[in-house]
């Protein structure tokens, strides 16, 4: 049976965020590095929420209306993350991708922060499993 893991096909080297930075600063961040989200770590590396475009538009609308600061990226994180292991079968991935509209999933194995999946990433992993030809060995 053909099997493609996370780890076949995840992003390994991650850009992340502290949740201690200005919402303005996660920004500049995310367009330097031309991604829709990041991860958001702590002091310890711990995953402790991702950041995305959306939650960064949020801080800086709530910020303008208030004229304020945009705040914290701790403060518009999302902090229930839906997260992968390594080994596990994108398949699986790809269906939780679909039910909880997780579209950046971080990669954590044993606590640690390994890499991350992306829509992308998914897509050439399923491409390369249906071009792969079927071993009959």
């Amino acid at each position: 049976m053909r099997s493609i893991t996370v780890e076949d096909c995840m992003t390994p080297k991650v850009v992340t965020i502290s949740p201690d930075i200005q919402v303005v600063e996660a920004i500049r961040i995310l367009l330097q590095h031309n991604i829709t989200a990041a991860p958001v770590v702590d002091n310890e590396g711990v995953l402790v929420g991702i950041l995305s475009e959306s939650d960064c538009l949020e801080g800086t609308l709530n910020g303008s209306y208030f004229s304020q600061d945009a705040g914290l990226v701790s403060e518009y994180m999302t902090r229930n993350v839906v997260t992968a292991d390594p080994q596990e079968d994108i398949i699986t991935v790809y269906q939780r991708f679909m039910t909880d509209k997780a579209f950046r999933v971080p990669v954590v194995s044993e606590g640690t922060l390994v890499g991350i999946l992306s829509p992308k990433d998914l897509m050439s992993a399923l491409l390369e499993f249906y071009e792969r030809p079927v071993d009959s060995g």
